[in-house]
């Protein structure tokens, strides 16, 4: 009975030492996170755009979120077959489990000996086109607070966003379908709108918004009056009148600027740290 006490005993203490361990761990993590980013969130949120960035951002943010929802959305639309027949909800890749086999709503995906027709096909292809390059181009457009573009860049950039939005128009398609005219898996004669369709025309209209403020509204984007720079070049070098005995070290930075006019702004700081 002692020998089984104290091997419990050990086993907790054991357990214990793991808990402090982990603990440890991640709090000399979260500290190594504060500290660099307390250093350098001054070069990662320069904003030379403007802090006007943001708009975009938060829009395409938001976009991104909506589109996701309708890429997993069983409840895209509502299927009418004849009467005193089943009821289905269906969305792009899932529909919504009749309730008389599940306890609860559940998303299932389609059987695979269903046929999907063209329009069935063609709502599932931009829907996860639509979400992709939304997700690329909200992270390019985040890198807009650290990094200046061009104003061609930026113009691109709008241009994908609205491509992103039509894209995700396109997935109304999905109202094309043979489960809407009497033939398919489903034998629907009729389908009518669903709650999710509302998330897929918000996600529509904020990337067209978030591609017209980008495209259209450059003057709000660029970077600032004076400085409208097309490319820009930097270089560090260590001096040698760093002293690494005493803990210092100078580096001299240089910044090449070429602005649109074709002349060259040449910039040289020493940075004693």
């Amino acid at each position: 009975g002692r020998n089984s006490s104290s091997s419990n005993n050990n086993k907790n203490l054991i357990i214990d030492d793991i808990q402090h361990e982990d603990l440890w761990s991640t709090g000399i993590a979260a500290a190594v996170v504060m500290g660099t980013a307390s250093r350098y969130h001054k070069t990662f949120f320069m904003f030379p755009h403007g802090r006007k960035v943001i708009v975009p951002i938060i829009l395409g943010t938001v976009a991104l979120c909506l589109s996701i929802v309708t890429l997993k959305s069983c409840r895209f639309l509502t299927v009418l077959p004849e009467e005193n027949s089943q009821v289905f909800e269906l969305g792009p890749w899932s529909y919504l489990s009749p309730g008389t086999v599940y306890d609860g709503e559940v998303c299932l995906p389609y059987p695979s000996d269903m046929e999907v027709d063209t329009p069935f096909m063609v709502a599932r292809m931009v829907s996860v086109l639509a979400t992709c390059l939304g997700g690329g181009l909200l992270l390019l457009t985040t890198t807009m607070m650290c990094i200046p573009y061009s104003e061609s860049s930026i113009s691109l950039l709008g241009l994908g966003y609205i491509l992103a939005g039509t894209l995700q128009a396109l997935t109304m398609v999905f109202y094309q379908t043979n489960n809407c005219k009497g033939v398919g898996y489903f034998r629907g004669l009729q389908c009518k709108p669903n709650q999710d369709l509302v998330f897929c025309l918000a996600a529509c209209v904020l990337y067209l918004a978030c591609g017209w403020v980008l495209y259209m509204l450059q003057k709000f984007v660029i970077v600032p009056p004076g400085r409208s720079a097309s490319q820009v070049y930097t270089c560090s070098a260590k001096s040698k009148s760093s002293d690494e005995r005493k803990g210092i070290l100078r580096t001299v930075e240089k910044s090449w600027t070429k602005i649109p006019s074709g002349e060259t702004l040449v910039a040289t700081v020493l940075v004693e740290r």
